[in-house]
């Protein structure tokens, strides 16, 4: 599952924003920019697993196949019900990975979920995930699949960090987020992600400086695309979430509520992003954070945003939403005064 990257795609830096994808050359409509496999990927099931329809999602990273939950190879010790492979090989071939996690499992799936919920539950998941691929990587060099090729048949992909390095590089800090968000994360690196529950060798803050991060970057996978735009009309969801991950690359293209950029998992669970329109040289390459069907008035999208990236928008969309409102809210106070008119 090696990624690709399109030879007109860059990395910049925006003062402001910072880390930023951009179109080195133009790129037209329906022209695949990147396919990036995901560092960590959890599955997002119905509560009750038992009766659910829903297909599982292989746990090999380097698999990340949907599996029948009726033929799916599973944990010998049932650590957790949505934990499968594809098969005999793929459970062998992660058999390193998931030893990290297992246990941890094991211990805390039933407690984490009646404590903390379901929300908190699949983020310390994720947390763990990507610990246990920064693991296998320094255990298990050579099984390190996503990296730059070892000559210039790809120069693009070679630009861009992989690895644990890529994801220690992502845009995130407990600045970022309230004081009580980061108290409550905290308590949850102290209980449950010490170097005493997990064999890891970072420090407590360092694994909340990772929880930060992986909020403000990673990615919900929904059956359908995100990002059209605009949106169509009668409206179509992207559909229900059915996991979550993070991607070295994917994670670093900024939002806007007119993205040039469509974003849907693939079959394995990568992220594929696909130019919406014709993008300019020297134009930033934009996704959207949420399915614009869903909300779609300035106010909504900017409440939406402050309360889940903490930002606010200001992509031309926003700014000339703005503006409108702005003239419509002048006028409406002078024609209070019809002598002034």
């Amino acid at each position: 599952m090696l990624p690709w990257v399109h030879p007109h795609l860059a990395q910049s830096v925006n003062p402001d924003k910072g880390r930023q994808l951009q179109a080195a050359q133009s790129i037209q409509r329906g022209e695949v920019l990147l396919i990036d496999p995901p560092y960590a990927i959890i599955p997002i099931s119905d509560v009750d697993a038992t009766t659910s329809l829903r297909k599982a999602i292989c746990s090999n990273p380097q698999c990340n196949k949907p599996v029948s939950r009726d033929t799916a190879s599973r944990c010998p010790n049932r650590c957790n019900n949505d934990v499968f492979w594809c098969n005999d090989s793929c459970e062998e071939t992660d058999k390193a990975r998931h030893d990290f996690e297992c246990t941890w499992l094991a211990k805390y799936t039933t407690s984490l979920l009646s404590k903390w919920g379901e929300y908190n539950f699949g983020m310390l998941w994720l947390i763990v995930r990507i610990l246990s691929r920064r693991y296998t990587e320094s255990s298990y060099p050579h099984n390190i699949e996503d990296k730059p090729p070892a000559h210039d048949s790809h120069p693009s992909l070679s630009r861009f960090k992989f690895g644990w390095p890529a994801i220690d590089s992502l845009c995130g800090t407990p600045e970022t987020w309230s004081h009580a968000q980061v108290r409550e994360w905290t308590v949850l690196v102290k209980k449950y992600l010490g170097s005493s529950t997990l064999p890891h060798d970072l420090s407590n803050s360092d694994v909340l400086a990772l929880i930060c991060k992986e909020e403000a970057n990673s990615f919900g996978l929904y059956p359908r695309e995100t990002g059209v735009f605009p949106p169509p009309n009668p409206p179509v969801s992207r559909g229900e979430q059915f996991a979550a991950a993070v991607y070295p690359r994917a994670s670093i293209a900024n939002h806007s509520c007119c993205p040039n950029i469509i974003h849907k998992p693939d079959k394995v669970g990568r992220m594929v992003f696909t130019a919406g329109r014709d993008i300019a040289a020297g134009e930033e390459c934009c996704i959207s954070y949420f399915d614009m069907t869903q909300y779609v008035s300035l106010q909504d999208r900017r409440r939406h945003l402050q309360g889940l990236f903490r930002f606010k928008c200001g992509c031309p969309r926003c700014l000339e939403e703005e503006t409108a409102a702005a003239d419509t809210a002048n006028e409406t106070h002078w024609d209070a005064f019809p002598g002034f008119a």
